[in-house]
């Protein structure tokens, strides 16, 4: 219901509202994509985790023998509100070629190596950081702070609508093929077994040449096409539920094989799901990452690898305006080790072939 009732107000306000969606934001598609993804992995993977008191009693017993794997979180948490909230609280970004490669305030690049102007002080041949551009700027004068915001911003949409894809489709998949076997299982891994041998990257390659390079066609391939393994173990977790008692149970009172795997089955492999398709998060991020860097994404979308790309050419060597790649590269090296770090802690507490 809450789904539907998201992708209404959705198709209303992309198809017939001409005006703001709420106040000041001018939603895009992409914006309302991001919306219903985490609606649905609010109610596909998170809420099912919550309701089953022993296994979310299990994972914060083992988040709190992971440090590592509650500091990967916190960071995560800060990515999230980062990249939703974040932009709200500065201002657009202004290019600004008079003030481009500005050392960050703790920082300083040698005056001629400057483009224009100098916002802080020269001493010595030397331009001193200012607090105009706390993080400095890049060739094009625009804050480091915002690009990195940007780039986050990027990230989060291509890790939740990738997910918010690939899990229900492996819940559906792999819910359907473990619960009845035989024919329907044969035939559902074979058509998992053909999708893992389409590559996500060749698919895009192809796909630039006729829609051009485009963040949306990206994410969707990602999703479409990564839902696999996943898929596997839920198909493994279904056709170990299948057998046991409570199933059981439920066909002897009379329950048809819907109504099982509806009250049953799907909402006990749930808790598979989202731990298994956190782990995909990391290549998901690092080959868009790739695909920006090398220049094919959209030249205006300030994603961590285009920024990153930005860093490493031009005239100015890297090492000298290394503020502009070493920035964006630390926070996708931090945001993908998260994941790693979170998604292997989810898959160790409520997995449950390895409990």
């Amino acid at each position: 219901m809450v789904l539907a009732v998201v992708a209404a107000f959705a198709l209303y306000d992309t198809q017939v509202n001409d005006g703001y969606t709420v106040g000041t934001w001018l939603a895009s598609p992409l914006d309302w994509l991001f919306v219903l993804a985490n609606v649905v992995l609010l109610f596909y993977g998170v809420l099912p985790i919550l309701a089953d008191r022993e296994r979310a009693a299990t994972l914060w017993q083992r988040f709190r023998e992971k440090p590592e794997a509650i500091a990967g979180a916190v960071w995560l948490g800060v990515v999230y509100l980062l990249g939703t909230v974040g932009l709200m609280l500065v201002p657009a970004p202004k290019l600004d070629f008079l003030y481009g490669n500005q050392p960050p305030i703790w920082g300083t690049i040698p005056a001629d190596r400057l483009p224009h102007n100098c916002a802080g002080p020269v001493v010595d041949g030397l331009c001193h950081g200012s607090w105009q551009y706390p993080l400095g700027t890049d060739i094009n004068g625009y804050a480091m702070e915002i690009l990195l915001l940007q780039g986050l911003h990027v990230t989060l949409y291509v890790a939740v609508i990738a997910l918010a894809l690939i899990v229900p489709l492996a819940l559906v998949v792999g819910t359907v093929a473990g619960y009845h076997g035989g024919l329907v299982d044969n035939v559902s891994m074979r058509a998992v077994e053909v999708q893992d041998a389409v590559p996500p990257l060749v698919m895009y390659l192809l796909l630039i040449w006729i829609t051009g390079e485009s963040l949306l066609v990206i994410i969707l391939l990602f999703g479409f096409l990564g839902w696999g393994g996943a898929a596997r173990v839920v198909r493994s977790e279904a056709r170990r539920l299948r057998d046991t008692e409570f199933v059981q149970a439920a066909k002897v009172l009379g329950g048809d094989d819907r109504h099982v795997l509806r009250k049953h089955v799907l909402p006990a492999v749930s808790v598979v799901a989202i731990p298994t398709a956190t782990q995909q998060a990391p290549v998901l991020l690092l080959t868009e990452a790739g695909l920006a860097f090398l220049g094919l994404e959209a030249f205006d979308l300030q994603s961590l690898g285009n920024v990153i790309a930005r860093g490493l050419t031009g005239e100015v060597p890297m090492t000298t305006k290394w503020w502009v790649s070493v920035f964006p590269a630390f926070a996708l090296a931090a945001t993908v080790v998260s994941f790693k770090l979170v998604g292997d802690a989810l898959v160790e507490a409520l997995d449950p072939r390895l409990g």
